[in-house]
């Protein structure tokens, strides 16, 4: 299926990573990262256990609280190795963006080594926030090779994932994908896949699958209290073939990431429970929070990066002029 190997080859299919875009991430947590925490009820955490692993945390907004700014308290996961990278992806529901905070785990917690905030395509393509009709659905299942039906069952109506994985050097990230219900497709007893639309183009994940494809993956549909986590092995595609398959709206996408499926977990979810997720009168004013031009522009700003081009960033970012491209980028470039 045309796998992308090298990261030429992946670059010259999805594009390579431009000086803007990397330097919207800090190494610390500033006040608008707090802001955001305080706020959100949930996360995605993808951490080393016995091998991959991704969950859901939380149950109430102010769960993962901010000791320092390069440390997160957090009700991490009992099996999560101390001294190993971990990724957390924070959901704030009602509002489109996301906050992704990449470090190690260690005492109860992550030392923090980057924070950035993530587009709102991803969750503008889910409609993850939209209406939601409780699922009537409360099959659990766990597999140890492929999909079981439960879960190809609650495939069919997950809108929004997050794909963690590492680099060679245990470095994590964890990065959602959004589509109409659907956006995880099994292609196979035991292969899924999931189209790679246009996001803040980092494409953190396949760089990282080149290097240790091992990857582990949370999906939630809405109005259910379950989340499926998958594990497996992942590829990078090209096949002109099934890149047209996966087409939306008219744009068929550059790459396709192949997961052969180790393990399945369809499980109830405490976290997604308790936070009342699906709840619209639970969900957060946008008013209320940063404006993501806001935040971007600051966090531009505070970036270290060296270099003439990154000086001269750095000097031109303006919230107006973010607010304008951030406008103009969410209508045209949603697929």
């Amino acid at each position: 299926m045309e796998a992308i190997c090298d990261l030429a080859e992946l670059e010259r299919v999805v594009g390579s990573r431009q000086l803007p875009v990397m330097m919207k991430s800090i190494d610390r947590l500033d006040p608008h990262c707090v802001a955001l925490l305080g706020r959100a009820p949930v996360a995605v955490l993808g951490y080393a256990g016995d091998g991959p692993r991704a969950a859901v945390i939380g149950g109430a907004p102010g769960f993962a609280v901010p000791e320092t700014p390069t440390r997160l308290r957090l009700p991490m996961p009992p099996d999560a190795v101390k001294g190993t990278g971990a990724a957390l992806l924070v959901l704030l529901p009602g509002w489109r963006e996301t906050l992704r905070i990449n470090g190690t785990v260690d005492d109860g917690g992550l030392a923090v080594e980057e924070a950035f905030l993530h587009c709102g395509k991803a969750v503008i393509r889910s409609n993850v926030w939209g209406p939601a009709t409780p699922s009537g659905n409360d099959a659990t299942e766990t597999t140890e090779k492929g999909l079981g039906p439960a879960a190809v069952a609650f495939l069919a109506t997950a809108p929004l994932t997050v794909i963690t994985s590492r680099d060679a050097d245990g470095q994590a990230d964890a990065s959602p994908k959004g589509d109409p219900p659907g956006v995880i497709r099994p292609i196979g007893p035991s292969t899924v896949a999931i189209a790679d639309r246009p996001g803040n183009r980092r494409t953190d994940t396949f760089h990282n699958v080149l290097e240790r494809p091992d990857v582990a993956i949370v999906a939630v549909a809405p109005g259910d209290d379950r989340v499926l986590e998958i594990t497996g092995t992942a590829s990078v595609s090209a096949d002109p073939a099934l890149r047209e398959s996966m087409a939306e709206r008219g744009r068929t996408p550059k790459a396709v990431l192949l997961i052969e499926v180790a393990h399945t977990r369809l499980t109830d979810s405490a976290a997604v429970r308790d936070a009342r997720l699906w709840d619209a009168g639970q969900h957060v004013d946008p008013e209320e929070l940063p404006k993501p031009a806001t935040i971007w522009t600051d966090h531009v700003k505070l970036n270290e990066t060296t270099g003439v081009a990154a000086k001269l960033l750095r000097k031109m970012a303006g919230e107006r002029m973010m607010r304008t491209a951030l406008a103009v980028d969410y209508r045209q470039n949603l697929y």
